[in-house]
C-alpha cells in the first residue's frame, strides 16, 4: 500500500466519497486505491481503539501485582505498628511494587483518554463540558495516587534509615488520607464520564449508567472512610469502581467504539467500528 493511499481516502471522504469517483471519471485502478484506503483508515481506528479499552485491563491488572509486591499498609495507626511493617519489608521490594502500581495508574490515565475520546466522538457539544471535566478529574486522581505511592515508600526508606518512628507515622497518615481522598476525584471522574456516555447508544448508555453507580458508591465509601481513617469500606468503593473499569474496558475491547465524529461519508463507507 502506498503511503499517500490513506490521505486520499481523507481527501475523496471529506468531498464526498464515491460520488466524486464517479464524477471524475476515475477508472477501476484508482476506485482501488480509495477503497484500500479507507479500509486503511477502518482498521488504524479499529486498533487504536482496542489499544486504549484494553489499558482498562491493563491498569487493573498491574496495579494489583504492584500492590502484591509492596504489600498493604498496617491497619493500625500506631509508630509500633508502623515499625513492626517497615522491619517486614525491604526498599527494594517496595520500590519495586511502587513502581508496579504508578504504571499501573497510568495505565488508567491512557484509559481515561480513550474514554474521553469516545465520549467526545458521540456526546453533544453542550455536554463536552463535562468530558472535559472527567479528563481533569483522571488527571488529578492519578497525581494524587502518585503522591500516596511516593509517601509509602518514603514510609519505608526512612524507617530502615533509622527516622523516629513517629515522624514516619505522620507519613503513615498523609500516604492513607490521600488514599481514600483520592477516591472523592475518582467519583467525579466516573460520574461526569458516565453521564456524557449516557448520550451515546444502548452499549455505552450501559457503561455510563454503571459508571454513575460506580462513582456514587465510591464517593460514598470514601466519605466514610475519610471519617474513619481505620475503616475499610472504602474498598468496597474501590472494589466496584474497578470492576466497572474492567468490565468497560473488556467491551470496547470486544466491541470497538468510533473516536471520531461520525460524517455523512463515514456512515458510509466505515461500518466496521460501532458507536453503541
Amino acid at each position: 500500500m502506498s503511503n499517500s493511499e490513506p490521505a486520499i481516502g481523507r481527501v475523496v471522504l471529506k468531498l464526498g466519497g464515491s460520488k466524486v469517483l464517479r464524477a471524475a471519471g476515475l477508472d477501476d485502478d484508482d476506485h482501488d486505491i480509495v477503497t484500500r484506503a479507507l479500509a486503511y483508515r477502518q482498521m488504524s481506528e479499529r486498533v487504536l481503539s482496542r489499544i486504549g479499552a484494553a489499558s482498562g485491563v491493563a491498569s487493573v491488572v498491574v496495579t494489583f501485582v504492584g500492590f502484591g509486591v509492596h504489600g498493604g499498609l498496617p491497619s493500625a495507626t500506631t509508630a509500633g505498628a508502623i515499625k513492626s511493617y517497615v522491619s517486614g519489608l525491604s526498599a527494594g521490594q517496595t520500590g519495586l511494587g511502587n513502581y508496579l502500581e504508578l504504571l499501573g495508574y497510568l495505565l488508567f490515565l491512557a484509559f481515561a483518554t480513550y474514554l474521553y475520546a469516545v465520549a467526545r466522538a458521540v456526546g453533544a457539544d453542550r455536554l463536552h463540558w463535562l468530558n472535559v471535566l472527567g479528563f481533569a478529574a483522571a488527571i488529578t486522581y492519578v497525581a494524587v495516587s502518585a503522591l500516596a505511592i511516593a509517601a509509602q515508600q518514603v514510609i519505608v526508606e526512612s524507617g530502615k534509615a533509622g527516622v523516629d518512628a513517629n515522624t514516619t507515622l505522620g507519613f503513615y497518615i498523609l500516604d492513607n488520607d490521600a488514599f481514600t481522598m483520592s477516591f472523592e476525584i475518582a467519583a467525579m471522574f466516573a460520574i461526569t464520564a458516565g453521564f456524557v456516555q449516557l448520550t451515546g447508544g444502548f452499549a455505552l448508555r450501559a457503561i455510563g449508567a454503571a459508571a454513575i453507580l460506580a462513582g456514587a458508591a465510591l464517593f460514598i465509601t470514601g466519605l466514610l472512610g475519610t471519617i474513619s481513617i481505620q475503616s475499610s469500606i472504602s474498598q468496597v468503593g474501590l472494589l466496584l469502581f474497578e470492576v466497572w473499569v474492567v468490565a468497560a474496558s473488556v467491551f470496547l475491547l470486544i466491541r470497538p467504539t468510533r473516536m471520531t465524529r461520525l460524517t455523512e461519508s463515514d456512515a458510509t463507507h466505515d461500518r466496521g467500528l460501532t458507536a453503541e
